[in-house]
């Protein structure tokens, strides 16, 4: 449990990217598509989003992706192998938002970490999506984090941007975080 939680922590926070060849997205119509040894995922970033690369890889896998001339809106996705077959093996939704929670506020320079929402399943998937918002020496950000389980691999997306930008974001940001799924 204490490497699925760090493996939690460290995938609904970090930013990303990592090796393997992904295959292009084109906004709404085409998804980002990737799939390497044990793994695979997809996902529909918002229009003129593009895939970036991280200069040290910290997990399995790891993309990153920036809307150029536009900081601090980003979308992530984190894969790391675990040993759980589910996610509730770990938890329901509140025990595990309250994990990547106390993770988060016990990051270097994070203030204070509250939930947006209430964590919730997606009954179709199983996936967890967890909504918050942490206060740093930073500023202030808003994440949402889709959350899935599969084949002993921990796949995370996490949608990030400044908390005073959500409202006008939101929407688009849900959008997006709906298309992620494992392969």
């Amino acid at each position: 449990r204490r490497n699925v939680l760090s493996n939690l922590s460290i995938l609904a926070t970090a930013s990303l990217v990592s090796f393997g060849t992904p295959t292009p997205a084109n906004a709404a119509t085409e998804p980002f598509v990737r799939q390497g040894k044990g793994y695979g995922y997809t996902f529909v970033p918002p229009e003129g989003f593009a895939p970036g690369k991280k200069p040290v890889q910290t997990h399995l896998d790891e993309v990153n992706f920036n809307l150029e001339g536009v900081p601090r809106y980003t979308f992530g996705v984190t894969v790391d192998p675990v040993r759980i077959n589910s996610l509730a093996e770990f938890g329901k939704p509140p025990e595990v938002a309250a994990r990547v929670v106390t993770a988060e506020v016990n990051r270097d320079g994070i203030f204070e970490v509250t939930l947006a929402r209430d964590p919730v399943e997606d009954a179709d998937t199983g996936a967890y999506v967890i909504d918050y918002i942490s206060d740093g020496k930073r500023g202030k950000k808003h994440f949402v984090t889709r959350i899935f389980v599969k084949d002993q691999k921990l796949y995370v997306l996490t949608a990030q941007v400044k908390e005073d930008e959500y409202a006008e974001r939101e929407k688009e940001i849900m959008e997006c975080v709906k298309t992620f799924k494992p392969l």
